[in-house]
This record gives structure tokens, C-alpha cells and sequence, in this order.
């Protein structure tokens, strides 16, 4: 099994960008931000202009929800296919594994289980997450400090807790 690495997102946008012959920004903007109705602003840039594949992204709240929208849906939004069911059902399975936590990655999304439920969840740094579950057709979109300092340990537990249990037992209720 591989090991999670943002290199390998960022890998990714450098290939992006050369097979399109236009950049992550241009290529993200035209075939999910403006079929999804959200902005995607301008993010980091390498030496060599290559958007950042695995970090540095500038979204509100309500678009991360809609990006979770549209995994728990299959890739389709609205009655509008905007990523290929298969393309989610293969983000949605283990690939790789953190040499930190243990916990499994698959193409983009973390994967783990949260109150007994199947989660999926995509994680920014710091307390930036996307988490969907979709046996409760939930998603929720979380910012926080993405700075938590020598706290960080404690401040994702918080996070991860206040999703298993409050978020997820009322809506299971």
C-alpha cells in the first residue's frame, strides 16, 4: 500500500497542467467551480507557476459544502454529472495509508470510521475539513484555526469528537 504524501497531489497538478496545457486554476475553474456555481480563487504557485496540488486552496464554507455535495451524490449535482461515478467510487477506496496515524487515504479523501458510520473526509491544514457520510446523506463542512500551534494534536481530536459525537448522533436521531 503507498504512503500518503501532498507531492503526490502536487505531482498531479504539474501533469494537470502540462496535459491540458492550461493551469490547475484555469483547468479547476472550468470544469468544477463554474458547473458547481462556487468561486476558485487564485491559490500558491511553485517556482516553476505550478498551482500547489496538495495545499493552499481558498475556499468558503459554503463551496466545501458543495464539493461534499457532490461526492455524496456520486459525482452529479443538481441532475448534472460533473465527475464520473467511477472517478468517486475510486476516491472512496483505500490507497495509501499515513505513516502517522494509520489511517487510510484514497484519492483525495481520508477514510474512517466516526460513530459507528462509514466517513469519508477531505482535510486542509489545520482544521480545514470536508467530512461526508453518506448512510446519513451528511456533509459538513468545518474550518478552524489552521494554525492550532503545539495544540494541534488536541485541536484535531476536538474536531474529529465534536463530529462523532454531536454532529452525527443528531442527525442520526
Amino acid at each position: 500500500m503507498l504512503i500518503y504524501s501532498t507531492g503526490s497531489t502536487h505531482l498531479l497538478s504539474a501533469i494537470l497542467t502540462k496535459a491540458t496545457a492550461s493551469s490547475t486554476l484555469e483547468f479547476g475553474r472550468r470544469h468544477l467551480a463554474e458547473p458547481l456555481g462556487i468561486s476558485l480563487p487564485e491559490w500558491m504557485r511553485d517556482p516553476q507557476g505550478i498551482y500547489f496540488g496538495g495545499n493552499e486552496m481558498l475556499l468558503t464554507p459554503r463551496d466545501m459544502v458543495k464539493i461534499g455535495e457532490l461526492y455524496l451524490r456520486g459525482g452529479a449535482l443538481d441532475g448534472h454529472r460533473i465527475v464520473p461515478e467511477s472517478w468517486v467510487a475510486a476516491s472512496f477506496t483505500p490507497r495509501g495509508r499515513s505513516r502517522f496515524s494509520g489511517r487510510q487515504y484514497g484519492y483525495g479523501w481520508w477514510i474512517r470510521e466516526l460513530a459507528g458510520h462509514d466517513v469519508y473526509y477531505a482535510w486542509g491544514y489545520g482544521g480545514q475539513f470536508i467530512f461526508i457520510v453518506p448512510d446519513l446523506e451528511l456533509v459538513v463542512a468545518m474550518t478552524s484555526s489552521s494554525e492550532p500551534g503545539s495544540e494541534r494534536r488536541g485541536h484535531l481530536g476536538a474536531l474529529y469528537d465534536m463530529v462523532e459525537e454531536a454532529i452525527i448522533p443528531a442527525v442520526g436521531d
